[in-house]
């Protein structure tokens, strides 16, 4: 790979990992504080209600997606005018879009909502609100994602880093206002939070028109732009469609049989795997541009090194951080929320092992989608995936515990590894899959028994301070992970790449 180009991937993930060390602290801190301010009961109606508009942000996850494949590959072999006309296209398609959101979510959430939903008496009002000012916030978000997909085609991720911080700063200021506020705390969060995302919009906006010339909005004329773009997000929508209706289908289920209690404990969970996922995911952001123009430039032997390279470090950033929190994660949830609810440690333990499957696999899948015909993979994927809901209705009707439904979640995914690498031998030919198989999941998978067996050792050493404990073996955890992969799994140039790149970074 040039220099230059692993230049400006080690500048960005730097930027990356400076965006979520701030967020992972301020995030963590600012939901322990609206968790005891609403309380267990409607931080559970929070996730609850939440989870049937998160339904339809699909459709905007799908088109972003879409805009930043295609501006992306514009960038690439375009011209200034063809850039505008995509980001143009994108902008108009977003605008349809959100309409049909806001379409559906008045529609048919709105009857789930007051319908099926296991609302406490006397809180659907408050539900209601909240559910109005999410699909008010999706709608907003969807008309966004072309910025956002510009930006980061761009490879800016120092001003997505800081756009980011200021975002979770802001949230860190909504977090104290709830306490001092008078009123129905559900609600004035609800609105703060509305307030949030509507300033984010507009920083990210002012600063797109001030600095990219194909956000200048023009009239799209050209039909066959226009429908490729569509024709590629109605493919990524049905992929979307199954992969977070079945998610959010599943919050629904556990909602319907357990009730807000346990959609509590799959909240605080998922707000601790949302730090570590975003943390892998930012990262794989710096890679994605350079893996879709080696796929649009057709350079075969940078492209496989750069998916197998971004899928391994990606294995590396989840370890890491994954095996201090499964040691130390009732410590660090007493410590973090006091009375945690039940059922969130296994909650955490299982998702966290979903993650890592997945996030190891999000490079193949950028890969795959890096192509304008995506129907083969996301009809093959989707439906795969969709057997989750089945299973887990299955296993929630079985009376089982309900952390059950990420075990099922677990058995998908690794299926679902099977049919991408199937897939991909039919679409690339040339992709060395026998080497990503064993550097991205045997190799870190085979070192890590070191340090998990060092940390169980530890773990038997009497402490007597939670603090001194969670600090000690977390910390342990940590150096033990990092120093195995440093030493076993990192190649001489990467390890050679590091050093030498520091200068750089400045």
């Amino acid at each position: 790979m040039p220099t230059e180009n692993n230049i400006r991937i080690a500048k960005n993930t730097m930027y990356m990992y400076l965006r979520m060390f701030v967020i992972l602290l301020v995030s963590l801190y600012t939901t322990r504080i609206v968790f005891n301010t609403l309380g267990v009961e409607d931080y559970g109606i929070y996730n609850a209600v939440g989870g049937i508009i998160v339904f339809f942000t699909f459709i905007n996850a799908s088109l972003t997606g879409a805009s930043q494949r295609y501006i992306t590959a514009e960038i690439a072999e375009g011209t200034p005018d063809s850039q505008r006309e995509v980001f143009s296209s994108a902008v108009v398609a977003h605008l349809l879009i959100g309409l049909v959101i806001v379409l559906l979510g008045e529609t048919v959430g709105l009857w789930y909502l007051n319908t099926l939903m296991n609302i406490p008496a006397g809180r659907m009002t408050a539900a209601n609100v909240v559910y109005q000012l999410s699909i008010f916030s999706t709608f907003l978000s969807v008309l966004q994602a072309p910025f956002n997909a510009t930006i980061l085609a761009h490879e800016r991720m120092s001003v997505y880093a800081y756009f980011s911080i200021f975002d979770v700063m802001f949230k860190l200021a909504v977090a104290f206002l709830i306490r001092a506020i008078d009123g129905d705390k559900l609600i004035v969060y609800g609105l703060l939070i509305f307030g949030v995302g509507v300033l984010n919009i507009l920083l990210y906006r002012i600063y797109c028109y001030r600095t990219f010339p194909m956000c200048r909005f023009k009239k799209p004329r050209n039909r066959g732009i226009f429908k490729g773009l569509f024709s590629y997000t109605g493919w990524a929508l049905f992929g979307s469609a199954m992969y977070v209706g079945t998610n959010q289908g599943v919050t629904l289920l556990v909602n319907y049989y357990h009730g807000v209690l346990v959609n509590a404990a799959m909240g605080v969970s998922n707000q601790i795997v949302s730090v570590v996922s975003q943390f892998v995911s930012n990262f794989q952001a710096a890679f994605r541009p350079q893996i879709v123009k080696y796929y649009v430039s057709k350079d075969c032997a940078e492209l496989s090194k750069l998916t197998i390279r971004a899928s391994r470090l990606s294995a590396y950033l989840i370890l890491i951080l994954m095996v201090p929190i499964c040691f130390e994660i009732k410590d660090f949830l007493s410590i973090w929320l006091g009375n945690y609810p039940k059922y969130a440690v296994e909650f955490c333990l299982l998702t966290l092992v979903c993650v890592y499957f997945e996030s190891i696999c999000n490079p193949l899948i950028t890969l795959i989608t890096s192509d304008k015909d995506i129907r083969k993979y996301q009809i093959t994927v989707s439906l795969i995936y969709a057997t989750n809901l089945i299973f887990c209705w299955l296993v929630l009707v079985g009376h089982a515990a309900p952390y059950l439904v990420i075990a099922v979640r677990l058995g998908i995914d690794f299926a679902l590894i099977a049919s991408r690498l199937l897939l991909m031998r039919g679409q690339w030919y040339d992709f060395p899959i026998a080497e990503w198989v064993k550097k991205a999941i045997v190799k870190p998978l085979l070192v890590m028994t070191i340090p998990v067996g060092l940390s169980f050792l530890v773990q038997m050493i009497p402490v007597g301070s939670v603090w001194l404990r969670l600090f000690l073996f977390s910390g342990f955890s940590f150096a033990a992970c990092a120093l195995s992969i440093y030493l076993l799994l990192l190649e001489k140039a990467e390890k050679d790449f590091i050093w030498k790149s520091i200068p750089h970074l400045h």
